[in-house]
């Protein structure tokens, strides 16, 4: 994960939004849950707007993106991560998008943390920002549906 460039950094953000929108179209498949497999569709379609936003940003712009501080709920250090299958429950497949949000955060979090370029750095943390988004929405859904069930 060597990024030298903004170019090289934006490629690898659009191909990690192409993998979680195949991951999420793959799941939508696999569940036999209605309400799984709209809430991974809605995944699908906010990972797609998130590749072609990422696929669409000015490079001679890109010190000009500001890094939006999520706050972390943290619900995610206390799920292991699961791995997909057909039969997984409504809470299961939240904790699994939830370790897969969290994996792609910590990605990037690492990787402004690897390089020197301010640049680079403040365009990374922005991409790290978006997926702590993600993995806080998925909480907030498991937080209401899961935790307050039980």
């Amino acid at each position: 994960m060597g990024f030298v460039t903004l170019e090289e950094i934006i490629k690898f953000a659009v191909q990690r939004e192409e993998d979680a929108v195949q991951l999420y179209t793959r799941a939508a498949e696999m569940t036999a849950s209605i309400a799984a497999r709209k809430m991974f569709e809605e995944f699908v379609a906010e990972e797609t707007g998130h590749k072609k936003v990422f696929s669409q940003m000015d490079l001679a712009k890109a010190e000009q993106y500001k890094a939006n501080k999520v706050p972390d709920m943290g619900i995610s250090k206390y799920l292991v991560h699961l791995e997909l299958k057909p039969d997984m429950s409504y809470p299961q497949i939240l904790q699994f998008a939830i370790k897969t949000e969290e994996n792609a955060y910590q990605l990037y979090k690492a990787a402004a943390e690897a390089v020197d370029d301010p640049q680079l750095k403040k365009t990374l943390e922005v991409f790290a920002d978006v997926e702590l988004g993600h993995k806080k929405r998925i909480e907030a859904i498991y937080d209401e549906k899961v935790l307050t069930e039980n």
